[in-house]
């Protein structure tokens, strides 16, 4: 399989204590995907295009100094069922069903601005 994107919508609820958010996530997910594979002197083909699913997952994100935060977090995306077409060498074609989901770790650098903090006037 082939995958050409891969994008989510999330919302995302946590819990704080002292500068660590520990936080749960989700939402919808698409993904473009297309799938040519040549087996066993056949070959499996879907025509693929975009798959709307969901998501799901959670993370960790700590603040390190004043504007800085990492985080570490783990994301699962679901896209049901697909169909699949495989031709034998013999011309025989059979529909074949797999599942369709990704599992994704991503690790971020975070830096805010604070520019919409309150500034003391000087006169």
């Amino acid at each position: 399989m082939q995958s050409r994107g891969l994008g989510s919508v999330t919302g995302r609820l946590g819990y704080t204590w002292g500068p660590a958010l520990l936080y749960v996530k989700g939402g919808y997910a698409w993904a473009d995907s297309r799938l040519t594979n040549v087996f066993g002197g056949g070959t499996f083909t879907n025509s693929g295009g975009g798959r709307d699913g969901y998501t799901v997952g959670g993370g960790l994100e700590y603040m390190f100094a004043q504007n800085w935060s990492g985080k570490v977090e783990y994301q699962y995306y679901d896209f049901g069922t697909r169909n699949a077409l495989f031709t034998s060498a013999g011309g025989v074609v059979t529909a074949v069903g797999f599942r369709n989901d990704e599992h994704t770790i991503k690790g971020g650098l975070n830096y805010r601005f604070n520019w919409g903090a309150a500034s003391a006037s000087r006169y």
